[in-house]
């Protein structure tokens, strides 16, 4: 592969796996600055030396790898906001805080919630992130970016996932270096008044401004969403139905900014600025507008992952165009992802960066092949068989990563592509006409009315697909060997059909058996599995797990509906495939090794003869004296479920406490196991 002999292609590579040792290992950033200076200085010497070599020697380039590697771990480092001195968590004490809104999310039923950026902390300067909700109620109005906070409510650390199988936002967050939350209601925060503005607090005024001219313009909330999805990157009001229709059609994509969207208006502006090319010193010009439209859209659009990766991709591929080089996009693309990860390192955990590189990778390697197979020259089905080709090529490219995070295919994508793609053009054109129109209050009834109904046509078309769920394959189990298994398997074969030869053949057929391996490997691993009995976190509901090996036995007291829709259990039944499983009510009496559960439920049973447990399970709340129960069966361990009211837990536990005995509520602590021997 020509690509990987790319120089910039070896120092992405080397400055990826420099970022993941800094992720994954905890390296000191003093330690890792010194590494970093050491191959540096080694790294001139030895560039110096090659320049008075005739016959070059691989030195130079070893001390480039490990010099771009140690450079990595510098990065990751630096951007980990906890090794800074200034970061609030530093402090012993904090009695007052300022805090500012840098980033409004999307709301849930109790709380908006907000990213704010904590500049003081008892009259110091600080720095940091924090995540805020504030409780709604009748006196609170939702806040603004660039919105300053003054409050004496302490910070808490953000918990980690109540149950092993469920989405872990904690890391979610970490990796956007946010570390503590705060909640707050109307009466413990007050709002400065006129705070500064800055560029964030603009476009998120301007956005504002064009949400309310479009609702003056009789848009419906639906309608909104979408437009504010496609043109403005926004998806905080993107209803859950409307949400899922899209990811179930398998067009979810559109309602994101990516290279498609940055394209579309890469090509737009230069055909509105190709007469400045008649002028004197108008390429320059030309230049200088596109990628100051270009970065200015990717501002309005709060410069959010997606947003910043295609914005950069298409800058390398103005400037290459105007300096008349050529582009061949696999370079440009490693380019981009090259000065991405070294401002941005945590953009490499980002679905989202992972899924549009995979897919644009995927476009550029696979469509050559398909045109290989057919490739037609009449207008017609040249044009669907390259939207045809595209797609599937983009979905191959996603697919094990779309498998291994969200374990659903959505069958009839390629349908919903055909359809939305060769029209999206003239909506996105006709959607930034709008929203300058409507900005200017200058926007006719007859242009909102044809909008309007583009957007509900398109709406109600993906609705429609979505109907048909019998085509969207659900409760996909991928793990990440078979996931990277299936990337080696389409990268070997993909390469053969470019060069037909008979060493590709063999590496083809060697990224086979190391498929198999992979997968006998994750077989194994499974097999090995650590026998456990585990009391998960549910609200309303307890739910309990023993796992050997292959085999899984569920305990639960759900009707067949909620059962179903469990998100825990759903995850807990196709984390393994192949696995045995049988469902039970829930007992009363678990024997776990050589000791037995007890379970207290509302019924407040508990004296059972002869039973001595050794656990205490209370669920759904029983009403009983736990002072008592403890003098009467003395349990060595106490575990309180979520089913159960907090306050009676807050009087459980310091009744626990009071005995000295170990006390467990998976509201706080999450999941409850025990490691059963075999």
């Amino acid at each position: 592969m020509k690509w990987l002999h790319f120089t910039v292609t070896k120092l992405t590579i080397s400055l990826i796996i420099g970022i993941l040792i800094g992720y994954y290992l905890t390296i000191p950033w003093r330690l890792s600055c010194a590494v970093f200076g050491g191959f540096f200085m080694v790294l001139c010497f030895c560039y110096w030396k090659a320049r008075k070599q005739f016959i070059q020697t691989i030195s130079f380039g070893l001390m480039a790898f490990f010099t771009m590697i140690s450079l990595g771990i510098v990065i990751e480092n630096f951007h980990q906001e906890k090794n800074h001195t200034s970061h609030f968590s530093h402090l012993a004490t904090i009695e007052t805080t300022q805090i500012q809104v840098h980033e409004v999310l999307k709301p849930n039923s109790y709380y908006d919630r907000y990213v704010g950026k904590v500049f003081s902390a008892d009259a110091k300067a600080v720095s940091g992130k924090i995540l805020m909700y504030v409780r709604k109620d009748s006196v609170s109005k939702p806040l603004h970016v660039d919105a300053i906070l003054h409050t004496a409510i302490p910070f808490t650390e953000i918990k980690s996932a109540l149950n092993p199988t469920n989405f872990d936002y904690k890391a979610y967050l970490n990796d956007r270096y946010i570390y503590h939350q705060l909640y707050l209601k109307s009466n413990e925060f007050i709002v400065a008044k006129n705070p500064p503005k800055t560029l964030y607090g603009y476009a998120a005024l301007l956005r504002s401004t064009i949400h309310n001219r479009l609702k003056e313009n009789n848009f419906k909330a639906d309608e909104l969403a979408v437009i504010e999805a496609l043109l403005l990157g926004q998806r905080q009001q993107i209803s859950k139905e409307l949400q899922t229709n899209y990811a179930n059609a398998g067009a979810i994509h559109i309602l994101a900014i990516s290279g498609l969207h940055v394209g579309i208006l890469m090509f737009l502006l230069q055909f509105l600025l190709n007469p400045l090319k008649r002028y004197n010193y108008g390429k320059p010009l030309r230049l200088f507008l596109m990628l100051s439209i270009l970065w200015s859209f990717a501002f309005i659009s709060g410069l959010s992952a997606s947003v910043v990766r295609a914005v950069t991709m298409f800058t390398a591929i103005v400037i290459a165009t105007h300096f008349r080089r050529e582009t061949n996009t696999l370079q440009v693309l490693t380019v981009s992802m090259f000065f991405l990860l070294l401002f941005k390192p945590h953009f490499l955990f980002d679905v989202g960066f992972q899924l549009s590189y995979a897919a644009v990778f995927a476009i550029v390697w696979l469509q050559p092949l398909w045109k290989k197979l057919w490739n037609p020259t009449s207008f017609l089905p040249k044009s669907f068989w390259s939207l045809l080709t595209v797609s599937f090529s983009a979905q191959l490219g996603v697919l094990p990563l779309s498998l291994y995070y969200f374990h659903q295919f959505p069958g009839l994508f390629f349908v919903a592509n055909l359809t939305i793609i060769p029209v999206l053009g003239v909506i996105l054109a006709l959607g930034i006409l709008v929203i300058v129109l409507a900005y200017f209050q200058l926007l006719p009834e007859f242009l909102s009315m044809l909008y309007r109904f583009i957007i509900q046509q398109m709406n109600v078309f993906v609705s429609w697909i979505a109907s048909h769920d019998q085509f969207v394959i659900e409760n996909i189990s991928m793990s990440f060997y078979q996931m990277i298994a299936c990337y080696v398997v389409l990268i070997g074969f993909a390469q053969y059909f470019h060069l037909p030869k008979g060493k590709q053949l063999k590496i083809a057929l060697c990224s086979v058996l190391v498929c198999q391996g992979l997968w006998f490997f994750n077989r194994a691993k499974q097999n090995n599995t650590t026998a456990s009995f585990t009391i998960f976190h549910q609200s309303k509901a307890s739910i309990i797990a023993e796992q050997h090996g292959m085999n899984l036995q569920l305990f639960h007291n759900l009707d067949s509906i909620a059962f179903a829709k469990n998100y825990t259990i759903n995850h807990q039944l196709h984390k393994t495939p192949n696995q045995v499983i049988s469902v039970e009510r829930l007992q009363n009496v678990f024997q776990v090794n050589d000791a037995y559960l007890l379970r207290i439920d509302s019924l407040g049973i508990y004296e059972i003869p002869t039973l001595q447990p050794t656990y205490l399970l209370l669920n759904h709340s029983p009403k009983v004296n736990l002072d008592r129960v403890i003098k009467t069966i003395q349990p060595s361990y106490i575990i309180a479920d979520g089913s159960n009211y907090r306050s009676y837990v807050k009087r459980w536990k310091a009744a626990a406490e009071k005995q000295k005995i170990p006390f467990h509520y998976t509201g706080e602590k999450g999941f409850f196991s025990i490691i059963l021997e075999e």
